[in-house]
């Protein structure tokens, strides 16, 4: 933890909790009748104070897809490997998203598929010759300068397979699909003109002239995501209705607001995405407002410095975020060692969602302790904290493949559809 954060539990002070069930007129939703126009009030608290507003022109941008390899036998037969160019807008030089994407060979109708954004290029993911080694983004030493593109580093092939465990989804049944971030935007300071978000300013507009709650480097990244998942929806062997979205740490909170903004997204598993995404900003332990601003100010809109020595006052909080996922299975993972992300602030917005599940007869976690570490409790909400660092492991995927088949059923069980 670093110096001059709190991370120890004995000196967090009394808080009050968000209720996502309270309307801004005060009145308390009761039925899933009422939910709509309480989603909808949340859903603009994030828009205006944290994430930004997607713009109308690129929700409706609809892709042109430039299929560079389809169904190729890959990873030793166990998959068929599809790889895709999607240019992000009309502009000639536009940013081109690269998705990756692995079916099971031996499906015997659509698959569900889990999809995510990965840091460090498709290669990474596996150990799979056949994956194109795209452009990264290298960061300049120098602040002030823009990152500059870079060939990707082949002794770094499959160097994220720990974080990805692509053959155990395959191996279950599942599909997965990923895209590098930074085909998105670089993740930079002050580096919007090499992102997707300058295709969509208005006219004449720059960043700096842009709206207090114009959309940042998070909306963005999950947008691509929402992009990605049109063109998945589009193949015959996906299932359009299981389309599970995941994510660790900056890319769980794009995940998550990915999924709140985009309800095709049947399930989430996220990991670790902390302050910012499911954890609490009320409570005074780990990460602050403060120090988000400070260290990736792009990631979020222009409002959102308002909120900076203002936890407890921001209008919006983890627990809210979730909120916006119900009632679509949702997994919430922390990990023992990563006090900054607050785990028990994870946990505490799992329990408190679960009332709004319950709206919708889904169930929550089934408790309010804390389970012990690595002990899962998995209602159609799931929570674990692993032993650990912050990281994507082994046991996370154990967990994510566990809840899936609970909730979808394992397709491994499945004839053909």
């Amino acid at each position: 933890m670093p110096k001059g954060y709190n991370g120890d539990e004995a000196k967090v002070p009394a808080y009050v909790m968000l209720d996502p069930l309270k309307r801004d007129d005060g009145s308390v939703v009761t039925t899933r009748a009422q939910w709509g126009a309480r989603r909808a009030e949340i859903l603009r608290a994030f828009e205006e104070n944290v994430f930004g507003k997607t713009p109308e022109a690129a929700k409706k941008f609809k892709p042109k897809y430039a299929v560079v390899e389809k169904d190729a036998p890959a990873l030793d037969g166990l998959a068929l490997r599809t790889q895709v160019d999607i240019a992000l807008a009309k502009a000639a030089d536009a940013p081109v998203m690269h998705l990756l994407l692995y079916l099971p060979a031996k499906a015997k109708g659509p698959s569900p598929v889990v999809l995510g954004l990965n840091f460090a290029g498709n290669a990474s993911v596996v150990d799979d010759p056949g994956i194109r080694a795209t452009e990264l983004w290298k960061p300049s030493a120098k602040r002030g300068e823009l990152p500059t593109r870079v060939a990707f580093d082949e002794k770094r092939r499959g160097w994220q397979t720990q974080e990805w465990q692509v053959r155990m989804l395959l191996e279950h049944g599942y599909g997965l699909a990923t895209v590098y971030y930074g085909d998105i935007e670089p993740d930079a300071r002050d580096a919007v003109q090499l992102s997707v978000r300058q295709f969509y300013f208005a006219k004449g507009q720059t960043q700096t002239q842009a709206k207090a709650d114009a959309w940042g480097a998070l909306g963005a990244w999950a947008w691509g995501l929402s992009k990605a998942a049109d063109y998945l929806r589009s193949l015959k062997m996906v299932d359009a209705k299981e389309i599970a979205v995941t994510g660790h740490s900056r890319l769980g909170k794009a995940a998550d607001w990915a999924a709140a903004q985009d309800e095709r997204f049947a399930a989430v598993l996220s990991t670790e995405s902390g302050k910012g995404g499911q954890s609490l900003y009320r409570r005074e332990f780990g990460e602050t407002i403060g120090h988000l601003e400070g260290s990736f100010p792009y990631w979020f809109c222009a409002n959102y410095a308002q909120w900076v020595g203002k936890d407890r006052e921001i209008p919006v909080d983890g627990n809210l975020l979730l909120a916006l996922i119900a009632p679509r299975p949702l997994y919430v993972a922390s990990a023992e060692g990563d006090l900054w992300s607050d785990p028990r602030g994870e946990f505490l917005s799992a329990v408190d969602v679960g009332r709004v599940y319950a709206l919708f007869g889904k169930r929550g976690l089934g408790t309010d302790a804390m389970p012990a570490v690595n002990e899962p409790v998995m209602g159609d909400l799931a929570y674990h904290v692993r032993s650990g660092k912050h990281d994507v492991t082994v046991f996370d995927w154990e967990q994510y493949v566990r809840f899936l088949d609970k909730e979808f059923g394992s397709p491994l069980s499945r004839g053909a559809r």
